[in-house]
């Protein structure tokens, strides 16, 4: 039986993806057959996880042979069920950031000229589960390759793979231009129900900087009692538990990427 609650999260993945308003008899699906061989050479050179995505079928149109023995998901169910599959091995805490951005990502990407949209890749980080059960980083690489008669996407490439870097343990992704190597990172601010104010977000950056509220108190020559109120309006608005819990989620949603002045 399904799961109701991937179930939901698939529908609302589905009404976010690029679309092709062109008829399936209009696309020339022997490009698929044609280029399954390189798709394959890729993976196999990077030992990277590719995928296909149909946006006019909202199918996935090919999967490279190594994704059983990594994450334990037979590459039939993504041709059948689209990203069900998928969701079911995100961690539950990156499905809401990574909806939210990609969202905003995809919005972006359709805005572009039918030229511009081939420049661009979108990067994703999030945590996955593998085949052992156990919850790993990885880097999802997301490319359009193929476009309709109308400049919409139509077929998108990924390549997954294993963060080994641990940089940041925070779940972030950008819009990047393998042209100019520009990188777009974006700001998820206006989805908060109510926004931090700018001395919240000059607060919240010192609290990045891992000072203590005696500390932020006398860099912004206030008072602790001030800044422990700050510190809880900052938790309230971004449903945050702790300090760090505050500053990976301010860090998700793109309010720590300048200065407040």
């Amino acid at each position: 039986m399904k799961n109701e609650s991937i179930d939901k999260i698939e529908k609302v993945v589905e009404n976010i993806l690029p679309t092709s308003s062109t008829f399936i008899n209009e696309l020339d699906y022997s490009v698929i057959e044609q280029k399954k061989a390189d798709w394959l050479k890729l993976s196999e050179l990077a030992h990277s996880i590719v995928l296909v995505f149909d946006c006019c079928t909202k199918k996935f149109v090919f999967a490279s042979d190594n994704i059983p023995q990594s994450y334990g998901i037979d590459p039939e169910r993504l041709f059948i069920n689209g990203h069900e599959p998928v969701l079911e091995i995100i961690h539950p805490g990156d499905i809401h950031y990574g909806l939210l951005v990609r969202k905003k990502i995809y919005s972006l990407l359709s805005s572009l000229s039918a030229e511009e949209k081939m420049k661009h890749k979108m990067v994703h980080e999030m945590r996955v589960k593998n085949v052992r059960g156990e919850y790993i980083r990885i880097i999802e690489q997301e490319q359009a390759i193929e476009l309709d008669k109308s400049g919409n996407i139509w077929l998108m490439l990924s390549v997954i793979d294993v963060d080994a870097s641990h940089e940041s343990e925070i779940t972030k992704s950008h819009l990047y231009n393998f042209e100019t190597g520009e990188q777009i990172f974006i700001d998820l601010s206006d989805t908060l129900e109510e926004p931090l104010t700018n001395r919240e977000l000059c607060v919240l950056q010192l609290m990045k900087q891992g000072l203590l509220s005696k500390e932020i108190a006398n860099s912004l020559n206030v008072s602790i009692n001030t800044i422990n109120t700050h510190r809880q309006n900052i938790l309230l608005k971004l449903k945050a538990n702790n300090s760090i819990e505050a500053v990976n989620i301010a860090q998700r949603l793109g309010l720590l990427n300048s200065s407040i002045q």
